[in-house]
């Protein structure tokens, strides 16, 4: 007898109605090994909706899969109703808790549909199992915990020292506890003896880990280790990522994680290297890009709008650009950046303004001087992708927002020899001080060996600052121009590297760079430069030059268009806008709201108002917005934006929940049920704009954490749509939570005589009697 869990997709329900799973032939690695006759316990949305057993590998067509036929077929042995993946397939009695059980079944593991799992030899046939009766309770636990224990119940033992550690993982059985061989091989493969670490270490290192959940789920455990000398574990997967696997580094500490309730729209976590989303969702939205690269997500607020943001990205980079990419890369490498919009937020700040400055150390005087925005910066950073070719890739990923434009005089008057060499060694050179490596000389070092040398001429401030900015102002990534006239350029360059000295040149003072070779020089640079004439002088920057200047020059001078390898390379960027309803949307974006427009990215520019300079919107970046219905409803956005923007509803799924945790708290509250009974009471006496997301409700390891989300979260919410209208929020969640006065009762969370608190008691009221109209 053998046993699997199998896991099927939601957004093909098909497979659930027909008894199928489509996977290819047989001995593909989607279907785990299973073979006919095996036994199958089907799971759906987070949820055992039956028992089957495999009848057959066959030829079926099917929209799962259209380009293979092949299937696995069943047989239904038997229909659950209520059987919760994480609260009762994972605790039950007779499954032994591996990797499997304990990790695999609630997680999407990529490339892999059906889980074996392991009975112990008394495990009754797979059609007389009974979840609902045969659970077993998993503690973190003192030694000497006041615990009622029942056999098959599982304990993590640790000591009652300060630090709590861990001692080790058992099982109560007979009226005694042995070791647990399964679950405490797990801990012991997971953790080397020196680097088993204390709860209260893992606490300590998960803030400087930058893990959220984990550092929550911690906190938990010690104030339950705390108070009560045990912590019941509502999920086997949070207890196995947020404590027996120790210090685990994940790919990620900034990746975004559903699970956040306390700040149900900034949703951090971790995800660990089992952890695979079904993306189908984000990847269906991840398309809508190439329709419209202008997207806004909104719904209700813990919907989980910015983690989606992060999803979509996660399958964009996949799809059009690496099949290794991914959100964190993208955000690695600078390619997404992120504004939280507000009523103040301005055009200035977005795209560009007049700031002012500090011209002195004491701080006494004030200057002004022009400053790209956030969206500017993103933008030209964009840009250069489109002059890239794929020798000269490396490169132009060197070039930045920030990167400085010089003007730089190679060699002699009347004599091209020099310039002839640094187009060969791919260099910039200048010959001043030539027995002197100026690696680690300052301005005035410089300038007090140009005094000393007569042979330098008579203007030694000058050439001490042409020297200084060729060694230590110019920057990799700086762009240079090389003189040609005094309107035209005869070369340009990316710098790739420090300063050098090296003493078999001639001019020894030397930087490499990239020269743009494949251009139809010279070209003239009068407009770009403000016109304002070149001047022979050996070094110094073009500060009315723009990135986008040079870019452009680069775009329309060069003699090969990009080939279809080259736009490989191109990279796509990402704007997110958190909010974007709360700002002045012609305000921030100003001229630039008809830019965005796809069919306008690129082909038509503007002239920008305080910098003078022509700007367009280049076509590889992508803006993601985000919107909370509650503060404004879609209806009210501006007209412009609508038209502009591919709009994509979130709303709350419960189901969510479901997968990502224990929807059960503490054996009695049913937060699917909870959610779905106040989102639809909500809808009833407000809107649907105004529903609750599925984050209040994830991330909950207790009761009392649940409790805090209640009356800090949920209640506060409520009383904030309504405006403190008592008899309405009395008729979405009874009046035992709120007095005529529009003050929260706090009940009390002790457990009473039937078996339940006040608090449990009147929760699970909200969803068992009937609305309250």
């Amino acid at each position: 007898m053998r046993i699997f869990l199998g896991k099927f997709g939601k957004n093909y329900p098909e497979q659930i109605e027909k008894k199928y799973y489509a996977a290819g032939p047989e001995g593909g690695v989607w279907y785990g090994g299973v073979k006919i006759g095996d036994y199958v316990f089907a799971s759906y949305e987070g949820m055992i909706v039956g028992l089957w057993q495999a009848k057959a590998y066959t030829n079926m067509k099917n929209v799962v899969n259209p380009k293979d036929d092949g299937v696995l077929l069943f047989d239904e042995i038997k229909s659950y109703q209520d059987v919760n993946v994480t609260n009762d397939f994972t605790r039950y009695k007779y499954f032994i808790h591996d990797l499997n059980l304990v990790n695999k079944v609630t997680k999407s593991v990529k490339g892999l549909g059906f889980i074996a799992i392991t009975t112990q030899e008394n495990c009754p046939r797979p059609e007389e199992i009974d979840f609902k009766n045969g659970g077993v309770n998993i503690y973190v636990a003192l030694e000497d915990a006041d615990i009622e224990w029942r056999d098959g119940d599982i304990r993590v033992t640790v000591d009652k020292s300060n630090e709590m550690n861990i001692l080790g993982i058992d099982r109560f059985e007979n009226g005694e506890f042995a070791v647990y061989q399964s679950f405490n091989h797990l801990y012991e493969e997971k953790n080397a003896e020196d680097k088993k670490y204390s709860v209260q270490e893992l606490y300590d290192y998960s803030l400087e880990d930058q893990a959220s959940k984990k550092r929550k789920f911690l906190a938990t455990l010690l104030e339950e280790l705390g108070t009560k000398g045990f912590l019941r574990v509502t999920s086997t997967i949070s207890l196995y990522d947020n404590l027996l696997v120790g210090r685990k580094k994940t790919v990620s500490t900034k990746t975004i994680s559903p699970v956040a309730p306390n700040n149900p729209q900034v949703l951090t976590g971790d995800i660990g290297e089992n952890d695979f989303e079904e993306n189908e969702q984000y990847e269906e939205i991840a398309s809508l890009l190439n329709f419209n690269p202008n997207i806004i997500l909104y719904g209700p607020p813990g919907t989980g709008k910015t983690f989606a943001t992060q999803r979509i990205i996660d399958c964009y980079e996949k799809k059009y650009y690496n099949s290794n990419g991914s959100y964190y890369s993208a955000e690695t490498d600078g390619r997404v950046k992120s504004v939280t919009f507000h009523q103040s937020y301005s055009y200035e700040e977005f795209i560009e303004g007049i700031r002012p400055v500090l011209n002195d150390d004491d701080g006494s005087k004030v200057g002004y001087r022009l400053e790209n925005g956030l969206f500017k910066e993103l933008c030209i950073n964009a840009e250069k992708e489109l002059i890239k070719n794929k020798d000269n890739a490396k490169y132009v990923d060197l070039i930045h927002s920030e990167s400085t434009i010089w003007n730089i005089f190679l060699g002699e008057r009347k004599s091209d020899s020099i310039f002839e060499e640094c187009m060969k060694t791919s260099d910039i050179a200048i010959n001043w001080l030539p027995d002197k490596d100026l690696g680690a000389s300052t301005y005035e070092d410089i300038l007090e060996a140009l005094g000393d040398n007569s042979a330098f001429g008579n203007k030694p401030i000058q050439n001490a600052n042409s020297i200084n900015a060729f060694v230590n102002e110019m920057s990799t990534g700086d762009i240079v121009l090389v003189y040609d006239g005094q309107q035209t350029i005869r070369m340009i360059g990316v710098i790739k590297e420090g300063y050098r000295y090296d003493q078999k040149d001639s001019f020894r003072h030397r930087r490499s760079v990239e020269w743009f070779r494949d251009l139809d020089y010279p070209i003239n640079i009068h407009h770009y430069n403000g016109y304002k004439n070149l001047t022979m002088k050996t070094i110094y920057q073009l500060s009315r030059m723009s990135i986008s200047d040079v870019l452009e020059m680069i775009t329309t001078r060069r003699f090969k268009k990009q080939s279809s390898e080259d736009k490989k390379e191109i990279k796509p960027y990402y704007m997110i806008v958190d909010e974007i309803n709360r700002g002045n949307i012609a305000k921030i974006f100003g001229e630039l709201i008809t830019l965005i427009e796809q069919d306008k990215r690129g082909k038509f520019k503007v002239v920008l108002p305080y910098s003078k300079k022509v700007f367009s919107v280049p076509p590889n970046l992508v803006v993601i917005g985000t919107m909370n219905t509650a503060d404004r409803s879609i209806a009210a956005i501006d007209t412009a934006l609508r038209r502009r923007f591919t709009f994509v509803e979130l709303e709350p799924d419960a189901s969510i929940i479901t997968k990502y945790d224990n929807p059960i708290v503490n054996d009695s509250i049913d937060l699917i049920k909870l959610l779905n009974a106040l989102n639809e009471k909500i809808m009833i006496h407000f809107d649907r704009d105004h529903r609750i997301g599925h984050a209040y409700f994830m991330g909950i390891d207790s009761l009392s954490n649940f409790y805090q989300i209640w009356y800090y979260k949920v209640l506060p919410l409520l009383s904030e749509y309504f405006y403190n209208d008592v008899e309405t929020i009395s008729a979405i969640v009874g009046k035992s939570f709120i007095d005529n006065h529009g003050n929260f009762i706090k009940l009390q969370k002790d457990i009473s005589e039937n078996g339940l608190s006040a608090f449990e008691e009147n929760i699970i009221k909200i969803y068992k009697v009937s609305h309250v109209i």
